[in-house]
């Protein structure tokens, strides 16, 4: 109970910290965000009740504090662009993100597995499938997807080049985003595989004359909590990712939606998007941990 709770004030801590200093890294921007929204051409009186209503006429400390506690209650208020509130916005967002981030972690499985099956279909050949997937793995996700862009949109036209307005648009930046994670798990895999059957345990299955159904049964109970810390960890880095891809497929995600509330200077919205994402990242490796010490006992 008290780990349990130390994993908590952690995990609330770490998204203190993050909206503090998102909070003074916006306050640092040069320009005023009041004239920004308002226009270059708007009068000095409209201006200024516009930075009233921002509360930048206030003192730095008691805006901290307001949006602290706006953070806390979950109260972002409305967007000061569309002023629709920012939680309806959010909600559609983020369902695309969650979208994607499945589907580029199916895809991942279904990759990596298969780069774990050529390691053990073709031990000769170690040193050039880990040359293969080192480049792979190399690759910059916002290169990948370009490449993508023009050889599958442009010229073949088989997948539109940007939006989600089927479920074919969501085959590219799925691909973009899985491409290094199913090169990670496909490693991880087979190196937990190879330091399982190197063990006593599995020469005392053999000797024992246990089948090979049970002897798979017990190398996948072995990897597993393995396999889900490398998910874990590489969905927080897949939600970071999608900032860069939906921003390149023109993605109506919640990492565009965070690039295009920091260019307008959306307060609101940068507060509930930066928000987000971090929430998730401690969620899921707050879960993944559980689910760790419950699959394996000597993390307990």
């Amino acid at each position: 109970m008290v780990k349990f709770a130390g994993d908590v004030f952690k995990a609330v801590l770490t998204l203190f910290l993050i909206i503090t200093a998102v909070f003074f890294i916006i306050s640092a921007m040069p320009g005023d965000p009041a004239r920004l929204i308002a226009g270059d051409f708007a009068p000095p009186e409209e201006v200024e009740k516009l930075r009233k209503e921002l509360n930048l006429d206030k003192p730095l400390l008691q805006r901290y504090i307001q949006t602290i506690i706006s953070v806390a209650t979950l109260n972002f208020g409305n967007s000061l662009y569309t002023n629709q509130k920012v939680k309806d916005i959010l909600k559609e967002r983020l369902k695309n993100t969650f979208i994607l981030a499945f589907s580029s972690i199916s895809l991942a499985l279904i990759f990596g597995t298969f780069i774990f099956l050529l390691y053990f279909k073709f031990r000769g050949a170690e040193d050039i499938i880990t040359t293969i997937t080192t480049i792979l793995w190399s690759i910059p996700n916002f290169w990948l997807g370009l490449m993508l862009i023009i050889v599958l949109s442009v010229k073949l036209k088989i997948f539109p080049v940007s939006g989600f307005d089927s479920p074919r648009g969501i085959f590219l930046p799925a691909l973009t985003l899985s491409v290094s994670l199913s090169v990670v798990t496909g490693r991880f895999m087979k190196n937990l595989s190879d330091e399982f059957l190197n063990s006593d345990f599995y020469l005392f299955l053999k000797a024992k004359g246990v089948s090979g159904w049970r002897r798979i049964f017990h190398i996948i109970r072995f990897i597993m909590p393995g396999i889900m810390t490398v998910i874990g960890i590489q969905a927080g880095v897949l939600l970071s990712g999608t900032v860069i891809t939906e921003t390149l497929f023109s993605f109506p995600g919640i990492g565009l939606l965070t690039v295009e509330s920091v260019i307008s200077r959306d307060f609101p919205l940068i507060y509930a998007c930066v928000f987000t994402i971090s929430s998730l990242w401690v969620m899921i490796n707050f879960t993944v941990d559980k689910i760790i010490r419950m699959l394996d006992p000597r993390m307990r």
